[in-house]
């Protein structure tokens, strides 16, 4: 989740909900019904969300987080305006993998940043792919439509499957940047719990910290806090300007021209970042005029009516990655860590403000990131139960789940306590896999008929080739970041 969006999404997801329903933003959870739903008949003539109240599956459309209701109510067409699907694009394409991009510029050279630009050119490709894929078809309201109508029988599922796992690797992500965050804070701190201290301690308390708001059920109770990530990384890009400046650090740290061997690091930082644009076709189904979502995107400046909200929206994004690269990078040289507001000097009154606006951004966003799931487990498990009509008991379990889920993540962060070779593992496999690659083989399968033409097949072998470059880098990121969670857990 990008962004953890996340997700960043990544963080990521992260970052990865498109949603902001008090201004209309397109925003669903990345999930699908489960194998249970899947085989539930529905009726057509119905709003999916209205059919499951009726049956008594949920209690309030309007209100209710899981997957179904959330679908259709935030999917709906005819709610955003030009400037408002740009904006939630923007945010879904930043998150805390912008703040690692000067990691990945020192690490890999200036012309690392020729990695970015590929990278953003691919992601940008695989979301146009997939509303290419909506746009004749009316009933296709997100990706995992997309996927389902390209194989009717496993696409549904296998997008779900990658979801998840974006969604829990970029909030591994997400808590092991909080223990970062709270042991730069306190960096003399003596505590010592049942024979652990420093960053596992902090760990343990970003947990507590975090568990209330996992266990709100009511997305519409939090939804406002999704734009908290994008104000908190323009905040420390602000303050890193004001600490070169004002604090007399100074951009005259040398950093390589290019350093061919770390390219799969660079690569893995920047397809984390990018990796919450397969919920862009959410908000390219909530504007009032969708053909215009194309041009939020970005698109080639001699046709500026076509694709300008996708473009527009990459093209930030782009750019903000290039200026954190560039001035993070040239600001500590090769003391930049993986996350660049790390790389400040803590006793600065700039530095403090972009840390403990980082330190935040997890916890305003792990609810959001986590519901989908917990949800769609709650779909399956709760109803099962032997007590399921007491409410209080219901609502028991409901935390109980969330609590289990979020602990769960916690052991992976303890476990695995490396921030930047999980979001390259994370982007390297899953994001270029679900942004990239599946795009493109939807897109081969839906129109394939078209693609075989005379006429058409430059645009296939195109297809193909981003396809076998995405997929080799995939795997060589991955490669390098399994080796070096390896190395450094021996």
């Amino acid at each position: 989740m990008g962004s953890l969006s996340p997700r960043d999404h990544h963080q990521q997801g992260f970052h990865l909900l498109a949603n902001n329903s008090s201004s209309g933003g397109g925003g669903e959870s990345p999930t699908q019904e489960s194998t249970d739903r899947s085989s539930y008949k529905r009726d057509e003539s119905k709003p999916r969300a209205e059919e499951l109240v009726e049956s008594g599956r949920c209690t309030d459309s309007r209100a209710c987080p899981c997957v179904d209701c959330l679908s259709d109510n935030a999917a709906q067409p005819g709610h955003s305006t030009f400037f408002q699907a740009t904006i939630n694009a923007f945010v879904l394409l930043i998150g805390l993998g912008t703040l690692s991009s000067a990691y990945a510029v020192e690490r890999c050279g200036f012309l690392g940043l020729a990695v970015l630009c590929i990278t953003a050119t691919f992601f940008w490709m695989g979301s146009k792919l997939v509303c290419l894929c909506m746009e004749p078809d009316e009933s296709l309201r997100n990706y995992q439509d997309v996927a389902a109508k390209a194989f009717p029988r496993w696409g549904r599922l296998l997008i779900t499957t990658f979801f998840y796992i974006d969604i829990l690797g970029s909030l591994v992500g997400y808590m092991v940047s909080m223990g970062d965050t709270m042991l730069l804070i306190f960096p003399r701190s003596h505590l010592r719990v049942l024979g652990f201290t420093g960053k596992t301690i902090f760990t343990c308390i970003a947990f507590l910290v975090i568990l209330p708001t996992v266990w709100f059920r009511k997305l519409s109770t939090i939804s406002y806090l999704s734009f908290w990530c994008a104000i908190s990384i323009l905040v420390t890009i602000v303050c890193l300007l004001v600490a070169g400046i004002k604090n007399n650090i100074g951009f005259d740290q040398d950093v390589a021209v290019f350093r061919p061997r770390n390219v799969p690091i660079a690569t893995g930082v920047y397809t984390f970042t990018f990796g919450a644009t397969a919920v862009l076709p959410n908000v390219y189904r909530s504007m009032k005029s969708p053909g215009r979502f194309s041009e939020v995107l970005l698109h080639p400046l001699p046709l500026p009516h076509k694709n300008f909200v996708l473009t527009l929206s990459f093209a930030m994004a782009t750019l903000l990655n290039v200026i954190v690269g560039i001035i993070g990078s040239v600001m500590f040289g090769a003391q930049t860590k993986a996350q660049v507001h790390l790389s400040m000097p803590p006793n600065l009154l700039a530095s403090k403000v972009a840390i403990w606006a980082t330190l935040i951004t997890p916890v305003t966003q792990f609810a959001l990131f986590l519901s989908p799931i917990s949800c769609e487990l709650e779909g399956v498990l709760l109803p099962r139960l032997p007590w399921r009509s007491d409410s209080r008991l219901v609502h028991a379990a409901s935390m109980a789940l969330r609590t289990a889920l979020l602990l769960g993540i916690t052991l992976g962060a303890l476990l695995f306590p490396y921030f930047a070779n999980i979001i390259e593992l994370i982007g390297s496999s899953v994001s270029v896999t679900l942004c990239v690659v599946f795009p493109c083989v939807f897109y081969v399968k839906i129109f394939y008929r078209s693609l075989i033409q005379a006429q058409q097949r430059w645009r296939l072998v195109g297809i193909v080739g981003i396809v076998v470059v995405s997929a080799l880098a995939g795997v060589a990121g991955t490669v390098v970041s399994i080796q070096d969670l390896v190395r450094k857990k021996n």
